[in-house]
């Protein structure tokens, strides 16, 4: 009899076919509470796009057309807010004229409604302008073109507390809003490593850098008892805060250009108290999933019908071939998809990947959540989603899939992806000043002043106001 683990397929045509029904049709009415995270959706169905398809080297078309790629680029730059940073969504986007203004006692440009941009949303834009760039064309270089470098760079060093931590949005009165756990570390860490560069202090383009000593700081003391990590050492760990704690110092100290994913990272020796803890912990949330023979009428919630431990004693089994191996993200938690991703995602960044069990963990995705219509599902017998969906995926290609394009660990994203990030980042550093946004979003204090005569941005002020305005100002003088 074959080997279970080597009869399950990855169905890639039907997985595009159900991207491209998530892309091309409203999503169902499930998603509706999502709203205002339309920037994350349209990056899974963006990036399952990516790594489903063949490599540009291959010549072969890709599944979204040029035409496709640039509409989703103008939406996401429609997106930006002039202050710095991306919404959401269309529906917390607000008319540059709502957000730009002038102090006049500080003579600085002045901005409002800056709760509208958040640290998410600027993750998400980034990564899918570098996914809709044409990287036949320079490389990549044109993909942040009219993405506000400067102010996205000075408005994530405002989310910075005092403690290393990040928050999510910054209020109109300067203050941090959101959580300090290491998710927001880990975008903060990211979108910093996307548009920095190497850009020197007294050179075109500088801007002065998070405080990162206090950030690893801040993650250093997220590591518990167990070798996990959570917010703090006395919350309960998890795994998804494991990638994120280790994506963070992961890509504080990754080299700019080098492809090498094997670096040795200071951040990562400092931020890490017990690395061996770590990894045991991590190894420890895969395990053999059981199915049951029989199911009582009235256990029909996922997590009970997931959990994959043997009812009894008699269950119990010294075999060392388990056909089915999931992962949970802490102890005692039923098999998810999406922990697939997150236990080996962080695996990945530390090196260690050869500790997963693959013939069986890639067996329990493909025949146990892989779903008959397209996508993966959260547990065994439940309905796809677009978060799972990608992040089964994303858990294939790290896993060294071969029918899937090479995956980059840290940054959740093809290899060829990356590549494009590289390219638009030296592209932007290059240009040695801030590049104004295509959406027509442009600095409220450039020449405010000329003389006596007023400059005002006439995105602010019509053609007619600005023009009488200017009258006005002339005959005062």
């Amino acid at each position: 009899m074959a080997d279970p683990a080597e009869q399950a397929p990855l169905d890639k045509e039907r997985h595009l076919r159900y991207w491209q029904r998530c892309y091309r049709s409203f999503l169902p009415t499930q998603y509706t509470s999502h709203d205002s995270i339309r920037m994350a959706l349209g990056f899974f169905i963006v990036a399952a796009f990516d790594i489903l398809s063949p490599p540009t080297s291959s010549g072969e078309p890709y599944a979204l057309t040029p035409s496709d790629r640039s509409k989703i680029r103008k939406w996401v730059l429609s997106q930006q807010h002039v202050g710095g940073g991306f919404s959401g969504a269309p529906s917390h986007t607000l008319p540059v004229g709502l957000c730009q203004g002038y102090d006049l006692e500080t003579n600085k440009p002045a901005f409002k409604h800056p709760d509208v941009s958040t640290i998410v949303a600027t993750y998400f834009a980034l990564l899918l302008l570098a996914l809709v760039e044409d990287g036949t064309r320079d490389g990549g270089k044109g993909a942040f073109t009219g993405v506000d470098r400067v102010g996205i760079l000075r408005w994530l060093r405002r989310l910075q507390r005092e403690d290393g931590s990040f928050g999510d949005v910054l209020m109109e009165d300067g203050a941090i809003s959101g959580g300090r756990d290491m998710r927001l570390c880990y975008l903060a860490a990211t979108i910093r490593w996307c548009l920095r560069g190497d850009v020197k202090e007294g050179e075109p383009g500088w801007v002065e850098d998070i405080d990162v000593d206090a950030l690893i700081g801040h993650i250093r003391q997220g590591q518990t008892y167990d070798g996990g990590v959570a917010e703090s050492s006395q919350h309960e760990a998890h795994a998804g805060y494991a990638y994120c704690a280790i994506g963070a110092l992961y890509m504080l100290d990754r080299p700019l250009e080098s492809t090498d994913d094997s670096f040795d990272s200071e951040a990562l020796r400092k931020g890490v108290i017990d690395r061996e803890g770590l990894i045991k912990f991590l190894v420890h949330r895969q395990f053999a999933y059981l199915e049951r023979q029989e199911q009582d009428a009235e256990e029909d919630d996922p997590d009970v019908a997931n959990f994959a431990l043997p009812r009894n004693l008699a269950d119990l089994s010294l075999e060392e071939n388990k056909h089915f191996v999931g992962f949970n993200g802490r102890c005692n938690k039923v098999a998810d998809t999406c922990y697939c991703w997150w236990v080996g995602g962080t695996l990945a960044m530390l090196s260690q990947t050869g500790l997963i069990a693959n013939a069986p963990s890639r067996n329990f995705l493909l025949s146990k959540t892989q779903h008959i219509i397209g996508g993966f599902a959260k547990y065994p017998g439940g309905p796809p989603d677009v978060h799972h969906a990608y992040l089964g995926l994303a858990a294939l290609a790290t896993m060294g899939d071969s029918s899937l394009r090479d995956f980059d660990a840290g940054l959740c994203v093809s290899t060829e992806t990356v590549d494009k990030i590289r390219a638009a980042r030296a592209a932007l550093t290059a240009s040695g000043s801030q590049i104004e946004a295509a959406a027509g979003i442009a600095g409220a204090g450039v020449d405010f002043w000329k003389g006596k005569e007023a400059t005002w941005p006439k995105n602010i002020l019509g053609e007619d106001v600005n023009t009488r305005l200017s009258a006005a100002l002339k005959a005062l003088g």
